[in-house]
């Protein structure tokens, strides 16, 4: 980590997230103390307080979650130096390119991507601020002394470290290295399916391309499938997030008797004039999504359900749509 962020004993960090979250504890504020770095900590994220501290105490690097990087750019920036900061980390969640390319704009700061779990220590891959453009949507390449392989999903149970994918091919990740896990307390039967003969299996599926960098399509639980086809809500929320009127979206599957599944966006709009037929006309426009991926159907609303760590708590949202239509009926 240290190596990777490139800290010194003059640097000063921001700690914003939870720190019961592995990211800001193992990945930012114990690196930083190992290197003899200063950081300051906050009590809990707020974007204009935040921005506010990196320009009264000088802040050089700090952790965030994809929303938390979000929120500060929706911020009166030019009312702030932020010129200390040269450098941020994000990851606990998927961030859309644009969103990238923004902080770049906005933010003057290159970032780092850190993909991993709690399971795994968490940090399992980089990228690197040189390839954010060039690998664009890529988690990177594995960390020192750590080893992953896309394999063949299992319906059945853990899948066989053996059934290895070829580039390009999408399968369930599994990786295994010094930081992983020894097991799940109290729960012998987790542990062994997560362990699977020496590998955790991170239950997320992804690919690796010919140069060895990774990238996340989704969980698997999380796939939709459509008309028979699979879609992965991960490359239409990129999409989705691209339209200017967009702050935030999750795209899951419905119940759908002709589809099997339907394509459904959840939609926190940034501008209140944004309506369905807009973002259908963007996503027909758009070359980047075949058409059987488009949602077919958009709910808007005031805000996402997230945990702790500012991951899009999906299975909420299908709780809050079960229990729409049973009022409905």
């Amino acid at each position: 980590m240290c190596s990777s962020l490139r800290l010194t004993d003059q640097d000063r960090g921001l700690a914003s997230a939870p720190m019961f979250h592995c990211a800001e504890l193992h990945c930012c504020f114990l690196p930083r103390v190992q290197a003899g770095a200063t950081t300051v900590i906050t009590h809990h994220f707020e974007p204009k307080e935040v921005l506010q501290i990196i320009q009264d105490e000088k802040i050089s690097v700090m952790f965030g979650a994809p929303t938390m990087w979000n929120m500060m750019l929706q911020e009166n920036l030019s009312a702030y130096n932020l010129s200390s900061l040269r450098s941020g980390l994000y990851g606990a969640a998927p961030m859309p390119p644009v969103l990238v390319k923004a902080c770049k704009e906005h933010l003057g700061i290159d970032l780092i991507q850190a993909y991993g779990m709690t399971e795994m220590g968490p940090a399992i891959t980089f990228l690197s601020e040189h390839d954010q453009l060039t690998k664009s949507g890529s988690a990177g390449r594995p960390c020192f002394n750590h080893e992953i392989r896309i394999v063949k999903p299992n319906e059945e149970g853990p899948s066989e470290p053996d059934e290895i994918l070829s580039a390009g091919q999408i399968g369930e990740i599994i990786v295994k290295g010094p930081s992983m896990m020894s097991g799940y307390f109290n729960r012998p039967e987790a542990t062994d399916e997560a362990l699977y003969k020496g590998w955790y299996h991170s239950g997320d599926l992804g690919y690796l391309d010919e140069d060895g960098y990774l990238y996340v399509c989704d969980r698997v639980d999380d796939m939709i499938i459509s008309g028979g086809e699979n879609v992965y809500p991960r490359e239409v929320e990129d999409l989705l997030h691209e339209h200017d009127g967009v702050f935030d979206v999750a795209v899951l599957g419905e119940p759908d008797e002709k589809w099997g599944e339907k394509v459904t966006a959840y939609v926190v709009k940034k501008d209140n004039q944004l309506d369905e037929e807009q973002l259908e006309v963007f996503c027909k426009n758009s070359n980047k999504l075949a058409d059987y991926k488009r949602p077919r159907r958009y709910i808007f609303v005031e805000e996402l359900p997230r945990n702790a760590s500012g991951k899009i708590q999906k299975f909420l949202l299908r709780e809050q749509r079960q229990q729409v239509k049973k009022a409905e009926a």
